[in-house]
């Protein structure tokens, strides 16, 4: 389509038709098909994974950047992967508005390097937010996309611009991961870690989506309806993903999850949905400093699915 990013080739689809990137061609795995307390244990169970990260990332912070995203692709994760939360980055990017997308081209590293950098921040609650009020995942992004305005009002360097796109595209993973949309589930520990591995090695088979019924967003506010509209949508998959993990007896979802697995698809929709949302957050801040966008893709609702010509990251 003329005016896209490079590289980023679409094919659009009748959404009646495709279910949301839960399928894709190629070779399929083997393998067989209360009341919410103030801190659940699957709450406390993020408090923990992600503190445990965070000290050990932060031994090996001096021996640069490379070290650090080996430190967190070793220790237990509260989130996406750092390889699946930089390939959201890198998607979105390919939907960004034309000269951004050369931009964010450009500065890849940096771009990558944002994707990640939250892992550092050292609270656990603001990568989630049960329906009990607990968390703070909502204001994180709300917040980092107006400082992603305001840099770009200031003029900063567009290596600075990259990496804290990078920083919006990491919130927007964590609104649109299930696992960080409630608690409810008392046996969520026993397949947390597990679900999250499997996404990552499943994450190069998916078909990714890009939905654009809803209209573009134009505010702060359709910041926050964005956020509100993502956290939903995770609670509405969540008690999908506890019965695909009950149905194989919460053994690993790499052996025991194939393609044509519930699990395969919410894992698909996820991600997609996480590509679109921070795609269109990429084009709300460009807009919203003062940049341009002349494509015809999110300018208005269309009753259509646009699908990447190329799954994942290299």
């Amino acid at each position: 389509m003329a005016g896209l990013a490079p590289g980023a080739g679409f094919l659009a689809r009748n959404p009646r038709k495709t279910k949301g990137g839960a399928r894709r061609r190629g070779r399929r795995r083997r393998g067989g098909e209360g009341r919410i307390s103030a801190v659940s244990d699957a709450a406390a169970l993020r408090q923990d994974l992600a503190g445990r990260a965070l000290r050990r990332a932060g031994r090996r912070r001096r021996g640069g950047g490379v070290a650090l995203v080996a430190a967190l692709a070793a220790a237990p994760l509260a989130a996406w992967s750092p390889g699946t939360q930089q390939a959201i980055a890198h998607d979105a990017a390919r939907l960004a508005p034309p000269d951004l997308a050369r931009q964010l081209e450009r500065h890849a590293k940096e771009l990558a390097a944002g994707a990640v950098e939250p892992f550092q921040d050292g609270d656990a609650a603001r990568h989630y937010r049960n329906p009990d009020g607990s968390g703070s995942v909502d204001r994180a992004l709300e917040g980092e996309v107006a400082q992603a305005v305001a840099a770009i009002r200031a003029h900063q360097p567009f290596a600075e611009i990259a990496r804290r796109l990078g920083r919006v595209s990491h919130w927007a993973g964590d609104l649109d991961n299930p696992l960080n949309a409630s608690s409810a589930d008392r046996q969520e520990p026993r397949y947390f870690r597990d679900f999250l591995d499997y996404v990552d090695s499943a994450r190069p088979r998916f078909a990714v989506c890009v939905y654009e019924w809803q209209p573009p967003l134009a505010s702060a506010l359709d910041v926050e309806t964005l956020a509100g509209d993502a956290l939903a949508r995770g609670r509405r998959l969540y008690p999908f993903l506890g019965a695909e993990y009950r149905r194989i007896e919460f053994g690993s979802g790499r052996d025991l999850f194939d393609d044509r697995s519930t699990a395969f698809g919410l894992a698909a929709l996820a991600y997609s949905h996480a590509v679109t949302d921070a795609a269109r957050l990429f084009r709300y801040v460009w807009l919203a400093a003062g940049g341009d966008d002349p494509r015809a893709v999110f300018n208005r609702p269309r009753d259509r699915v646009l699908v990447l010509d190329q799954g994942g990251a290299p």
